[in-house]
């Protein structure tokens, strides 16, 4: 019976040929397979199978078609969707049937090929996708069509569904662990009993009786709480992958097959030995996943903080009117009113006086923040004080809570080479120690017997502790992305704490870094005549430091005019107004759009049509704890300097204070040329900036930094995000990612001194399997534990 040339399993009834010239006719065993040959022939990508080799795949059933109209409406886009810069749209997919990496590159492949799929990024892990599109040239319909045409299905994530499956996963995770601990209570008692009776004599009647219960007890442990081990040693093995599952399973499985065998032969018998390597190796697993789940556990409660339902404010007939509507459905421009205690749901700008809101929740500041007219309002804040009305700047996925949830989602998708190198060395270890095991087999069998040699085997497998390798790193990693996370300091990527660890070199931008946002206007020149109310329309948006000090400075004597393409570019902002082109931002900026400055020296310069209209000059006094921070900073050995745009001596008082040194004034190009020239003496260079004219420093720069008031481009630049706005928060990111990846390399250490000293003593015959399934449950224990010390 010939096999499938696709998926390689035998024909069965049917059997579908392709002819060839020159070459015997392929066949197949169903349409389905045909066809995805043939798209993979046409697509080139018959590299597949070189990749796949021997693995048999699942037959193809015939794709579903779905439904166009559903995926292409503007609502279903706008709820599962990102926008991203270009036009482009990012859409999460949770991918099923994945058997192995062959089939990862192969869905990446296939999609690259279609036409309108700009990036395709998979987590084979999760087992999900993160695909970027242009929504005018293929739908979601069609990208899920193509995952479906070759032998895959695919869904669109939703958050909801997924967090009930995780409550779902990790209660049956702990039900799993409590007959795993309650087998392995029952069962001690019962040893203890049988190690008793046979140092003191005991019919041997109870003692069957008592391996027998102790047979039942190990049963559930093994095949309820050990359920995920087998089915990941089996799923392994048929894809050619040893790993922690298989070295478990087979210890244990060995243990318990010769303990069988003990009970009615009389030997003695290791039951409980099965128990205990069950239930502390699972229950170093639950950990992990605990771990896993605390490290959303803050975004999750803020989620479920947010209004289901928010109140926008409506003229109707002349009357205003509540209208209760969901989050999703406000557009921008909407005004929605806030009663006290509510959660604010989208962000906006403030349209009534005053508000007094708690942004404790996701920057950890416990003293309440008082907004005025005119300041930015995110959602996350909770209302302390009377009801306040604000006005929508941004679709709900869009806002500033609901673009952190996806940050954190997303973070752990890239590994620090740390892990990978751990990850690769448990695969290793796994054969390594089956190979170990084997050749202590051949050893005890020749010297003693085959019992013997058994014995020692098995001592082998269940000693060994390939687990503490691969716990090594993820559990401290989101340990410490989380703490991280609770004082205000937001890790896009943990790939960043180990580069961040081992930085050399600092850079910092002064304005709304080193000092505080709300500048003060020191002098103002007015160069000709001009609205103030469209320098405001300029400015009024704009979270750069300068823009809100300015505003701030004139809010009492104009309103801001409404403006049109409005842009934000490397230095300043360009718009239209009334027919006039309006330019603001630093000398250099305007002197690239043709604006005649002559040799004036300001940190703000404004013009209209060209025209030089106004100049400020403007001065900030450092941060709290700024000092004290840098200071702390120098004292890991960090080389530091102040990269500024700002040529006014402020800049060089402030570095001087801080016992700095300054390069200042610097356009964007220059700051970029600082960090180039660090990166060409390997140097690990971190920059913190504002998110404006730092965007080209901030994205060359192995680690980024950005105070979180400029969140739109600190968002697309930055690898980390102060929440807090604090210059403490990067101090926190720099201890952080120290304690980090300290405890990674702690727990690489235990590992490997573990395996080091036990494993030759099992090859010697030293350790019974009690023993070993104790000390390798203790040995994940004490790596699990290490990474929990994170948290204090």
């Amino acid at each position: 019976m010939p096999n499938c040339t696709h998926c390689k399993l035998p024909c069965q009834n049917e059997v579908l040929t392709l002819e060839q010239e020159n070459t015997p006719p392929l066949v197949f065993c169903c349409a389905g397979c045909k066809q995805v040959y043939t798209l993979l022939h046409d697509l080139q990508l018959e590299s597949f199978y070189d990749k796949l080799g021997a693995k048999p795949l699942a037959p193809i059933a015939p794709p579903k078609a779905h439904a166009k109209e559903h995926y292409s409406s503007k609502a279903f886009l706008d709820k599962f969707t990102t926008p991203l810069e270009n036009g482009l749209l990012e859409v999460a997919l949770l991918l099923e049937n994945i058997h192995c990496a062959a089939c990862v590159w192969l869905i990446e492949h296939v999609l690259l090929k279609q036409k309108g799929i700009y990036g395709v990024q998979t987590n084979y892990t999760t087992q999900r996708a993160f695909v970027r599109f242009e929504p005018t040239e293929i739908d979601i319909a069609a990208i899920l069509d193509a995952v479906a045409a070759i032998g895959y299905q695919a869904q669109v994530y939703d958050p909801r569904v997924q967090d009930n499956h995780a409550k779902k996963q990790q209660e049956k995770a702990f039900i799993a662990l409590v007959v795993g601990v309650f087998a392995s209570m029952n069962i001690m008692f019962i040893a203890i009993a049988d190690y008793a009776g046979y140092f003191s004599g005991m019919d041997i009647h109870m003692a069957f009786k008592l391996h027998i219960a102790s047979w039942a007890l190990a049963s559930l442990a093994l095949f309820i709480t050990g359920a995920v081990f087998l089915k990941g040693a089996f799923y392994g093995l048929k894809h050619g992958v040893v790993g922690m599952d298989l070295s478990v399973s087979v210890g244990a499985l060995g243990v318990y097959l010769y303990s069988i065998y003990a009970t009615f032969s009389g030997a003695r018998p290791y039951f409980e030995s099965v128990s205990m390597l069950i239930t502390l190796v699972y229950l170093s697993k639950f950990l992990e996943l605990k771990a896993k789940h605390r490290a959303n556990a803050l975004l999750d409660s803020l989620q479920s903080a947010l209004p289901l339902q928010v109140a926008v404010v409506e003229l109707e007939e002349g009357q205003i009117k509540r209208v209760l509507k969901d989050p999703q459905d406000i557009e921008v421009g909407a005004l929605v009113e806030v009663l006290p205690g509510e959660c604010v749901a989208l962000d906006g700008v403030l349209e009534s006086e005053n508000a007094e809101v708690s942004t404790q929740a996701f920057n950890g500041e416990s003293l309440p923040t008082t907004l005025e007219k005119g300041q930015s309002v995110l959602s996350g804040c909770v209302n302390l004080s009377g009801a306040f009305t604000y006005r929508v700047g941004a679709p709900f996925k869009a806002s500033f809570l609901s673009q952190m949830v996806e940050l954190v989602q997303k973070s752990f998708l890239e590994k620090p080479k740390l892990q990978e190198r751990a990850d690769k060395l448990a695969r290793y270890f796994g054969g390594a120690v089956l190979a170990l095991a084997g050749l202590g087999f051949v050893f005890w069998a020749f010297m003693a017997s085959i019992a013997q040699g058994f014995f020692v085997a098995m001592s082998v497998v269940v000693v060994a502790c390939p687990c503490a390798f691969a716990l090594a790193a993820p559990i401290a990693l989101v340990l410490g992305s989380n703490a991280a996370f609770k004082k205000g300091v937001l890790f896009k990527k943990n790939s960043s704490l180990e580069s961040l660890a081992k930085a050399s070199t600092l850079f910092l931008d002064k304005t709304g870094t080193l000092t505080k946002s709300l500048l003060q206007v020191q002098s103002r020149s007015t160069h000709a005549p001009y609205d103030l109310g469209q320098l405001l329309g300029l400015l009024w948006h704009n979270p750069h430091p300068i823009a809100k000090s300015l505003c701030a400075f004139f809010k009492e004597q104009a309103q801001p005019a409404l403006v049109e393409n409005l842009k934000q570019e490397n230095g300043g902002l360009e718009a239209r107004c009334g027919g006039h082109i309006l330019h603001g931002g630093s000398v250099a900026y305007l002197e690239s759009k043709g604006v005649s400055v002559g040799d004036l020296k300001a940190d703000f310069v404004y013009s209209v049509d060209r025209k030089l209209k106004a100049s400020f000059s403007l001065q900030a006094s450092l941060k709290p704890q700024a000092l004290e921070v840098v200071q702390g900073l120098k004292s890991i050995r960090l080389k530091i300097a102040i990269l500024s745009g700002d040529g006014s001596p402020s800049v060089f008082k402030i570095a001087k204070e801080l016992d700095l040194p300054c390069f200042a004034p610097l356009s964007p190009q220059e700051k970029l040329a600082h960090v180039q020239s660090a990166l060409a003496q390997k140097e690990v260079v971190v920059m913190v900036g504002d998110g404006l004219n730092d965007t080209a420093s901030l994205a060359t720069s192995q680690v980024s930094m950005c105070m979180h008031e400029g969140h739109d481009l600190s968002l697309l630049y930055s690898d980390i995000i102060l929440l807090n706005n604090s210059l403490e928060g990067v101090q926190i990111a720099f201890n952080v990612a120290k304690s980090t990846h300290q405890r990674i390399k702690q727990n690489l250490a235990i590992s490997a001194l573990y395996n080091a000293l036990f494993i030759p003593l099992a090859l010697c015959g030293a350790i019974t399997p009690l023993i070993a399934a104790v000390g390798m449950g203790l040995s994940s224990l004490l790596v699990v534990a290490n990474s929990f010390r994170l948290r204090l």
